[in-house]
Formats: C-alpha cells, sequence, structure tokens
C-alpha cells in the first residue's frame, strides 16, 4: 500500500512532522513539488508568446519536464484566431518551475515566428 507524508527540505535534510515515524524497511521515493503551479506557468508563457512570438499565439496544455538540471512546465504554443480553430504546435516554450523564468530562446522564437507564418506542425 503506498502511503504519503509531508514534509520540508531544511539545510539539505528533509524534515517530517515531530513525532512522525516511518514504517522501518520501508522503501522511501522523494518527489519535488514545483513552486509555479501549472496556471501561473501557463499565464507566463502566454505573456511571453504575445511579446515574443505573435498576439495570436497561445500556450496549449502543460506538462512537467526536465531541461537540464531544471524541471519545466513545457506548453505547445499554438497559433489562433476567431476564424479558425487553434493550429500546432508549431513550437515549444519552456517555463522554470521553480522560478517563472522563460526558458525558451531566440532560436527556438524565430522558429515558432516562422512555423506560424507557413502554418507548418513541429
Amino acid at each position: 500500500m503506498l502511503s504519503t507524508y509531508e514534509g520540508v527540505v531544511q539545510h539539505g535534510r528533509i524534515r517530517l512532522p515531530t513525532g512522525l515515524a516511518l514504517p522501518e524497511g520501508a522503501r522511501v521515493y522523494i518527489t519535488i513539488v514545483p513552486t509555479l503551479d501549472e496556471r501561473t506557468a501557463r499565464r507566463k508563457a502566454n505573456g511571453w508568446l504575445g511579446e515574443n512570438v505573435g498576439n495570436l499565439v497561445m500556450a496549449g496544455e502543460g506538462q512537467l519536464a526536465r531541461a537540464g538540471d531544471h524541471q519545466v512546465w513545457r506548453f505547445g504554443a499554438f497559433t489562433s484566431s476567431v476564424l479558425t480553430e487553434p493550429f500546432g504546435p508549431i513550437g515549444y516554450v519552456d517555463v522554470d518551475a521553480e522560478t517563472g523564468n522563460v526558458l525558451t530562446g531566440q532560436a527556438e522564437t524565430e522558429e515558432m515566428i516562422q512555423r506560424g507564418v507557413r502554418q507548418e506542425r513541429i
């Protein structure tokens, strides 16, 4: 049976609630929960897309992923208009799950712009 215990990392060590004893010999897996939730990260991605790619480009559903040593929220970028269904993805936007910084570079930005103009999926 899977049991969940919540603790906090302080000075590199996990602090569990006082008085909590884990079962002897239990296997333990640690999951780091990102500071930034998907909704907030999507707002960051949408703002960045509007400023850097185009005002008719929006972020799709987010997925937690690894990018080097960063945990990121990764969003597909879709073109949209009032006359057509969203098209894409034309690229991806990575938002650092801890800091909220957009990690997508200039080369990827230019590729998204070109794919959006050509209506080409990635």
